[in-house]
């Protein structure tokens, strides 16, 4: 959606637009992913651009997931505390509004901030994810943008933020695992099914139990 160009102290806005052009680059090529569009808005101006700005950028989202028709969408929560991520999220749900069908949507955490209140939205599942297996090549993957990871220490929080899902998802319970993402799934629809198919050890977690299980107290 934006360019990142003030997402440093040290480094100049024109400068490090350039350099996040190249870091997503190395990482699209890491991850194997060929098919990619930027909206390239400044950062921190998304939520202010003019109407007719945002019309263009639901019409081209429309657009773009009605050609190649995932059968999931991921996206920023509606809780983000980054004002263009919960943009972001913004966006992406008045474009699905309006598709031919329906995917099934997730939304995932990036910037957690306590006491941030903000109404989440309607979900029918939390998902927890073990992430054991593929936390190095994530860890990898941060790394590539280094102008972010020299002053933002990336991968330490998602280190940090996917350790502590891991506990507090196990709590009173066994620890199976030492990195878990913790997924939102908007509306259960068919796609919901081949989502969760082929990811070994993800659960619904949608009511969690607090304590004495003979008590049924449930977060």
């Amino acid at each position: 959606m934006t360019d990142g160009r003030h997402g440093s102290q040290k480094i100049p806005p024109n400068k490090l637009k350039i350099i996040r052009v190249k870091e997503a680059k190395s990482e699209r090529k890491f991850l194997g992913i060929d098919n990619f569009y930027n909206f390239d808005i400044e950062d921190g101006t998304l939520g202010k651009i003019s109407e007719g700005r945002k019309k263009e950028i639901i019409t081209k989202l429309i657009n773009l997931i009605e050609t190649y028709k995932p059968n999931v969408i991921f996206s920023p929560a509606k809780t983000e505390a980054h004002v263009d991520h919960r943009t972001t999220h913004q966006f992406g749900r008045e474009a699905i509004k309006k598709l031919t069908y329906k995917p099934f949507e997730i939304y995932y955490v990036v910037w957690l901030f306590p006491f941030l209140k903000q109404n989440p939205g309607a979900i029918e599942r939390v998902l927890r994810a073990p992430i054991d297996k593929w936390w190095k090549k994530k860890k990898r993957t941060i790394k590539l943008h280094i102008s972010q990871e020299r002053e933002g220490r990336y991968s330490q929080l998602a280190d940090g933020l996917n350790s502590y899902f891991s506990l507090i998802y196990s709590t009173y319970r066994k620890k199976t695992c030492d990195k878990v993402e913790v997924l939102a799934g908007y509306k259960i629809n068919k796609n919901y099914d081949l989502f969760v198919r082929d990811l070994k050890g993800i659960e619904d977690e949608f009511q969690i139990l607090i304590g004495r299980k003979s008590e049924k107290i449930k977060a």
